[in-house]
């Protein structure tokens, strides 16, 4: 059997004739055949068409490789794909060939694949069933195979020899996602139960992700723990509370308290539980342990007081004011040196919580703000091995998005390089191109230029492939009248802008290099000084070249605003000619705070949504148009303020309803916040609804980078806190933003130095923020801001709140602001 009919039947895709061919092969047939199967491949990686047949090229690697080393990583590189509704019969045949070959390995093949198979997307069925047809009943005990079995109904198909893998399920993370109703119930009869009880309370104890941690507490609760066994556990709870998911220290308070009600628990340990409990921030938590350890004050006021009082160093003054209220009706019965320790722990309190012990604390040193300074732009890159590794570094498979001033240092690098080298420049990118597919052939490039969206990572990686490709004069390059003849502005987003730029050095880079790039910055704002430009262009003049048209309507964007046309009076190319008349004819986009409504016709019951958005005229006149945000991948957010440095409020304009949208929707988009912080230009509601939306973002580190952006502000004398306050204001009004998410960042940029903007905020913002729900958490801000301040005056509306009868967080909190500000 030649290997002729094996390929035409392995490009053809007839996988059940090949695999009834591979059946039929002598050991010396298949020894000769396997030397060619591998010279095959070799010939499809190089044309990179490996890809093409990956279940026939699967089957075939079972039925001709000669072992388990060279098989595993071949059906790993190999896949065939699986799905349940749509069973293909490839596995099928794969399994066949494997049935029917005798050979000594299948063990070793088992062992090796198990260690081979993925833990995060259990998405390799067809390793999963070849591990399954042949470990009979010594099956292996990898992480990735038992998810797997688990994610493919493993328990549906158990056998005896599997019982040793019961332990194990228990232990591998990512186990609980799959613990549905039939899993539990197989479970709970097959495994003992100490074993059971051990893996949970084990797991619970390791934490997770949610779904994981969810399934395990339902398998605890399937359990059914008895009372005696929670005592014997009563440790493992008590481990579970200081920083597990809420829901696991919840069932671990709930089993604690029970084994307390029952007389079983020392209070030595319930002390400890209180402890682990109030360093947490839950407090939902908080509240029930209070009152769990006021039920022993009678017995024991003296431990219960101490114990209590741990609370006094809480973030939240509301449950300070609890603790603080348990801990003052026991002052009577407990001893005098109880009292003195009390009285030392008071000092922790707020000025008029720790008054109510006879304490007086002294207003902590207010910081200052750090100091800032714009960066100067880092050296040119010097050399293509030091070119060769930032472009590396900027699109390995793991970046998430492309630093912006690494970038435009690498896209000045390639210009400058392939005028001066070109030949030396594609030799450089060689070896790089050879292990990253993402840097497109020359024919890629020329078709994707054409292309109209702006995505701009891809023109990115489109400029680096046609950099590393040997240039093919096929005309001159654009003359710059066609930057007159475009005008200073182009329609459409930063977005836009930036990739017409990256298409334009891309074409350059193909057909007809130019020696360099006017538009690099010479500040990492994005700021270009006017001096360097003139230089710049004098030196085109004297070299006779003209800078691109996109290229000189950058350089225009980013010089300050203050540049006049007189400053390049001695240039007398066109491009000083284009450059003067556009600085003579400087006009200010209008800027308008707007209010969209929408109604989302798939979501029941229907509701309409309010937005703050922001209208630029000329440039952004429907700025809901992006109501669900920009491709955080393909889009270069992070990268816009360097295109428009000196006009930030442009920038902030088109980037609101992206902001807008991440509220509910999380992703790593760069510090889009902080570049626009360190840009220049003018300040008004497009960059303040721009920093309320990132104070209230779904994403942990969206929000830092705006507390970021804020401090930046700060330090340069241009936040205006109460403007930010009546924008955050009319947010929460509408119910568009979320105070727990902001207070913790306005306390944050408190404490780091601008407490007054912020208590400008908070002043603001509460008039309209009294109906809100989670009012209670701003003003418990603001009383914390009032008694360091000292501002004096009053808030619209604090009176009022103050007022009302009961005790309610809000009205709590209302008073003693109001007594703060008295």
């Amino acid at each position: 059997m030649s290997f002729d009919r094996i390929r035409a039947l392995i490009e053809s895709r007839q996988v059940l004739a090949l695999g009834e061919v591979l059946k039929s092969l002598t050991p010396e047939e298949r020894a000769e055949r396997a030397k060619d199967l591998v010279a095959y491949e070799k010939q499809l990686r190089a044309a990179s068409r490996n890809w093409e047949h990956p279940t026939a090229m699967a089957i075939t690697g079972a039925g001709l490789l000669p072992g388990a080393a060279t098989l595993t990583p071949w059906l790993v590189r190999y896949r065939i794909w699986y799905h349940r509704l749509f069973p293909d019969d490839g596995i099928g045949v794969l399994l066949d060939v494997l049935r029917h070959r005798d050979v000594p390995w299948k063990a070793d093949l088992v062992t090796r694949l198990a260690s081979r198979m993925p833990t995060r997307d259990l998405d390799r069925h067809d390793l999963y069933s070849v591990i399954m047809e042949l470990c009979g009943e010594n099956p292996p005990d990898s992480d990735g195979f038992l998810l797997h079995l688990l994610a493919f109904d493993g328990h549906e198909r158990w056998r005896p020899g599997f019982d040793v893998l019961l332990p194990r399920l228990l232990e591998v993370p990512g186990a609980g996602v799959h613990f549905d109703r039939s899993v539990r119930e197989f479970l709970c009869s097959r495994t003992d139960r100490r074993v059971l009880l051990d893996g949970c309370l084990a797991r619970l104890q390791q934490g997770g992700v949610q779904a994981d941690v969810k399934g395990i507490l339902d398998l605890h609760a399937a359990i059914r723990v008895t009372p005696e066994e929670t005592t014997e556990h009563a440790r493992d709870y008590l481990a579970m509370l200081p920083d597990s998911r809420s829901t696991v220290a919840a069932l671990a308070q709930e089993r604690l308290k029970s084994v307390d009600e029952a007389g079983e628990l020392d209070f030595d340990l319930v002390a400890e539980a209180s402890r682990s409990v109030f360093g947490r921030t839950e407090k939902k938590l908080i509240r029930a342990q209070l009152a769990w350890v006021a039920r022993h004050a009678q017995e024991k006021p003296d431990e219960v007081v101490l114990t209590v009082a741990e609370l006094f160093a809480h973030e939240s003054d509301d449950l300070r004011g609890q603790a603080v209220d348990l801990v003052s009706g026991l002052q009577t019965k407990i001893r005098a040196d109880t009292r003195s320790e009390l009285r030392a722990l008071a000092e922790q309190l707020p000025a008029d919580l720790a008054a109510r012990f006879g304490v007086e604390t002294a207003a902590g040193e207010t910081p200052e703000l750090a100091g800032f300074t714009p960066s100067p732009w880092p050296d040119p890159i010097a050399t293509l091995d030091e070119l060769t590794a930032e472009v590396g570094g900027l699109l390995t498979r793991t970046a998430s998005h492309i630093e912006p001033v690494a970038a435009e240092r690498v896209l000045e690098a390639l210009v400058r390089f392939a005028w001066q080298d070109r030949e030396a420049l594609v030799r450089a990118f060689a070896p790089l191109r050879e292990k990253n597919p993402w840097i497109r052939t020359r024919v890629d490039a020329e078709a994707f230029l054409e292309r109209s969206w702006p995505n701009c990572r891809s023109v990115f990686t489109t400029v680096v492939t046609a950099a590393a490709d040997v240039v093919q004069p096929t005309g001159h390059p654009e003359p710059v009248v066609d930057a007159e003849n475009l005008g200073r502005d182009e329609p459409g987003c930063p977005g836009q802008r930036l990739a017409g730029r990256l298409r334009e050095i891309a074409r350059d880079l193909l057909r007809a290099p130019r020696p360099a790039l006017v538009s690099t910055p010479t500040e990492t704002s994005g700021l270009l000084d006017a001096a360097t430009l003139l230089e710049r262009l004098a030196k085109a003049e004297a070299g006779d070249w003209e800078p691109g048209p996109r290229d000189l309507r950058q350089a225009y964007h980013r010089l300050p605003r203050d540049t006049r046309p007189e400053e390049f009076s001695s240039l007398t190319s066109k491009a000083g000619q284009v450059l003067r008349a556009w600085l003579a004819d400087v006009t200010e986009p209008v800027v308008e705070l707007v209010e969209r409504r929408r109604t989302d016709p798939y979501v029941l019951p229907r509701r309409e949504e309010v937005r703050l958005l922001v209208t630029v005229e000329p440039g952004l006149p429907e700025p809901e148009e992006e109501w669900f945000g920009h491709s955080d991948w393909e889009s270069l957010l992070d990268w816009w303020p360097l295109v428009l440095p000196a006009r930030r409020e442009v920038v902030a304009a088109h980037l609101v309803p992206h902001l807008a949208h991440r509220r509910g929707s999380s992703g790593n988009d760069g510090a889009m916040l902080p570049g626009i912080a360190r840009a220049h230009g003018p300040i008004g509601v497009a960059t303040t609804l721009a920093l309320a939306y990132g104070l209230g973002t779904e994403s942990v580190v969206g929000r830092a980078q705006a507390v970021d952006a804020v401090l930046v502000l700060a330090a340069r004398g241009q936040f205006d806190g109460r403007a930010l306050g009546e924008v955050i204001g009319r947010l929460l009004e509408h119910g568009g933003l979320a105070p727990n998410r902001i207070v913790p960042c306005l306390r944050d940029i408190a404490r780091s130095g601008a407490a007054a903007q912020v208590w400008g905020v908070v002043a603001a913002a509460l008039p309209k923020a009294w109906s809100h729900n989670r009012v209670a958490d701003l003003v418990e801000l603001a009383v914390e801001l009032a008694q360091q301040l000292r501002p004096g005056g009053t808030v619209e509306g604090l009176g009022e709140v103050a007022a009302r009868k009961g005790a309610s967080k809000a009205v709590v909190q209302a008073k003693r602001l109001l007594s703060a500000l008295s």
